[in-house]
């Protein structure tokens, strides 16, 4: 197979996520998030679940114990702190700095577009490896069935890019990858021996992959029977807990305490359909659901799942509000790793 097949110049959605930010700030901000071309889409999401985060540098100040917090920018924002040192991915301060202790790698004029633009451009290499797992992502969900159980290597030009074994649902991908050399690349199905995973490659699993295309593109790929039909709860997501949107830990506790219609799924939780569809595309890829009685988890969550525990009792539903808050902050990174 060649991942040139159906070659597509389509592009990650990815999420910037707010705070501090006045409202008349965050439409200016929303308004020049236009796509750069050739670049991924961007788009506004909770701060919790943003890729790269943009932050109100007149609302921050150091903490005696080296965090930072940022004082709301809305009536029912709360206030965050931030462990600099555990933060996990891109973070721009907009100016003015109400600190001079405050020195940011990624600074922005919030009133600038082309200064905003300027600065998901910088993210764009924080992000590259997210771009290179929806890449693959996208050639796995179009290859579809003629991956099942089987081992293949995904080179280019003799360079080995990646190792998939669809047998036990791992993957590896050359550290330094980068997205473009994935559209012309060959993928060569291995006989079983050949599932070794280079050392230097960076690790994941398949599902991860899959997912990582389907929450990031425009296309509808839930399968048709998952929206007339009875959606019963199968198990835990295969991938990292912190990958869940609160609209799909809700789902899930949804599900794993009784099997529902998509439409029960609408009345019980108030979600829009458009989203719980989306959802519910990504947690299909993870394998966490599915339409076949016998594959259902018998009695509620089952003994190996946490999901339906202290792990979602510790996201609150986005329901448009205010979360309700298990703490008097809302503490960040802290809380994306339950």
């Amino acid at each position: 197979m060649n991942g040139s097949e159906a070659v597509t110049r389509e592009q990650p959605i990815f999420w910037v996520g707010l705070t501090g930010f006045a409202p008349d700030q965050r439409v200016a901000i929303e308004s020049a998030l236009a796509r750069v071309p050739a670049m991924p889409q961007w788009r506004i999401a909770p701060f919790r679940e943003g890729d790269g985060w943009f932050v109100n540098g007149a609302k921050c100040r150091l903490t005696p114990a080296g965090n930072l917090r940022i004082a709301p920018g809305l009536p029912n924002e709360l206030a965050v702190n931030l462990d600099l040192d555990g933060v996990d991915r891109p973070v721009a301060f907009a100016e003015p700095l109400a600190s001079a202790e405050v020195e940011p790698r990624y600074r922005f004029d919030p009133a600038s577009p082309p200064s905003v633009q300027g600065v998901l451009l910088q993210f764009d290499g924080w992000l590259r490896m997210a771009r290179v797992q929806f890449e693959l992502g996208r050639q796995v969900v179009q290859f579809g069935a003629r991956l099942r159980h089987g081992i293949f290597h995904v080179s280019s030009r003799d360079k080995l890019l990646a190792v998939l074994d669809f047998r036990r649902g791992n993957a590896a991908v050359a550290p330094q990858l980068q997205p473009g050399e994935l559209r012309d690349a060959d993928w060569a199905k291995r006989p079983d021996g050949a599932d070794a995973l280079p050392d230097m490659f960076v690790s994941c699993s398949t599902s991860q992959l899959a997912w990582s295309y389907v929450r990031r593109t425009e296309r509808d790929l839930l399968p048709a029977r998952y929206r007339d039909g009875t959606i019963h709860y199968r198990g835990k997501p295969r991938v990292p807990l912190r990958w869940l949107r609160d609209s799909q830990l809700m789902l899930l506790k949804e599900l794993a305490a009784e099997s529902a219609t998509l439409a029960d799924l609408s009345q019980r939780t108030g979600l829009p359909a458009a989203q719980i569809e989306r959802d519910l595309a990504c947690l299909y890829y993870a394998a966490a659901i599915t339409t076949t009685a016998a594959k259902a988890v018998r009695g509620g969550a089952g003994a190996d799942d946490s999901l339906a525990s202290s792990a979602l009792q510790s996201h609150s539903p986005e329901t448009g509000q205010a979360p309700v808050p298990f703490r008097s902050d809302l503490t960040v990174p802290a809380v994306l790793r339950p």
